[in-house]
């Protein structure tokens, strides 16, 4: 296994897990479909950006264990692919290796 590769999988397991803990939240206090705040889920541990997006479009994100929501500029070329460009966010895909394998064994949701 790569190290790089592990590290980063392991990084963005991270953030999607904070993430699932706003959509909870949001969806604990009622926000409805609106608009909540969301962490930027690339493999860098310092990044601290956050996005703005609706729960309809996390969810979107969401439906596959292998993509992921960062602010655009934050790919990993080498381990995923750019999916969708959405203005003030991207999503990207993993494609190969231990960050897709990481990716798919860290999802909460399955």
């Amino acid at each position: 296994m790569n190290e790089r590769e592990r590290r980063i999988g392991e990084n963005e397991a991270l953030f999607r897990e904070v993430n699932e803990r706003v959509r909870e939240t949001s969806e604990t206090f009622d926000v409805g479909r609106g608009d909540a705040e969301f962490v930027c889920e690339c493999g860098t541990v310092s990044c601290v950006d956050r996005i703005r997006m609706t729960l309809d479009e996390y969810e979107r994100v969401r439906a596959d264990a292998t993509t992921f929501v960062i602010v655009p500029g934050h790919e990993e070329p080498d381990v995923e692919i750019v999916v969708a460009h959405e203005g003030r966010f991207s999503i990207v895909r993993k494609h190969r290796g231990a960050a897709e394998e990481i990716a798919i064994h860290t999802d909460p949701r399955s």
